[in-house]
């Protein structure tokens, strides 16, 4: 008899290798990778200090950034380290892949989420739904790609929560 932890794996693994039945032709996997790619740490860094940059009132967003994309990255890193659950494809794909082999919880979700709690507190209601949109697009992405079970984007978007709580309180 299954425990109710290998049937969440299960039913975990099963939503997944449908979720890879969407963008397996172009153009839609071109706009899944392009998508995923939105969520790149080296992209929110970038984005963070060019805000802080250009100073005014960008220096709240460009510190909020660049403080979200560090700790939700540490804090993903750790975890990976700590649960070390496999990704659905085993073949490393592109560089990092190749030594981030870990998708529990997702770096990106986790980023995302955090981005979206931090950022969302700062925009007009319209603001917010379009981060949250694009939030959602994200974690879809990954896993319509292979890179990521659904519970891996699920597991990182509430730790991107967490943290942007933190954040919120702290600043």
């Amino acid at each position: 008899m299954e425990s109710p932890w290998q049937r969440l794996a299960t039913l975990d693994a099963a939503l997944s290798r449908r979720a890879l039945r969407l963008v397996r032709q172009q153009p839609w996997r071109g706009i899944a990778i392009f998508i995923a790619h939105t969520g790149d740490s080296l992209l929110w860094l970038a984005v963070g200090l060019l805000l802080w940059w250009l100073g005014g009132k960008l220096v709240a967003a460009g510190t909020r950034i660049i403080i979200t994309v560090l700790l939700t990255g540490a804090v993903s890193g750790a975890l990976k380290l700590l649960f070390r659950r496999r990704r659905p494809h085993t073949e490393p794909r592109g560089f990092f892949l190749r030594y981030d082999r870990h998708g529990f919880p997702s770096g990106h979700a986790t980023r995302v989420g955090g981005l979206m709690l931090v950022l969302g507190a700062m925009l007009p209601p319209w603001g917010t739904a379009l981060l949250a949109v694009w939030g959602i697009a994200v974690c879809a992405s990954r896993v319509a790609l292979g890179l990521h079970f659904v519970g891996d984007i699920g597991g990182g978007l509430l730790v991107g929560w967490l943290i942007a709580l933190g954040i919120g309180y702290w600043l």
